[in-house]
């Protein structure tokens, strides 16, 4: 039996292919959430796994950190919002975004491309 994809799976797909179609750095699907072990969902229990995690990262020329957490209709939690914070803290860049037209108008904004 096919899994159904989710409307925030397929906006994530369609989001990664745009960044990959740039060329201007390398990104990649975070999964940090857990797996399922075929009974249940467990949680990965390393002390070092940071909760919040963004579900896209990436890294552009120039060595920039890219963190974008990916929602259809959903609210960013207070811990996606905390781990947004602190990449922007460090000199990266990072937002919520709903489509490819958000990601490209942050990727402008933050003057990626034009």
């Amino acid at each position: 039996m096919a899994l159904k994809k989710s409307r925030e799976y397929l906006v994530e797909h369609e989001i990664l292919t745009y960044l990959s179609s740039l060329g201007i750095g390398f990104f990649w699907k975070n999964t940090s959430g857990g797996f399922h072990d075929g009974t249940r969902f467990r949680k990965h229990a390393s002390p070092f796994a940071i909760n919040g995690t963004s579900d896209v990262l990436g890294v552009v020329k120039g060595g920039q950190f890219i963190a974008l957490e990916i929602k259809d209709k959903a609210q960013a939690t207070d811990e996606q919002l905390a781990f947004i914070k602190k990449v922007r803290a460090l000199g990266g860049q990072g937002a919520v975004v709903r489509s490819v037209d958000q990601t490209r108008s942050a990727l402008q904004e933050w003057g990626l491309i034009e």
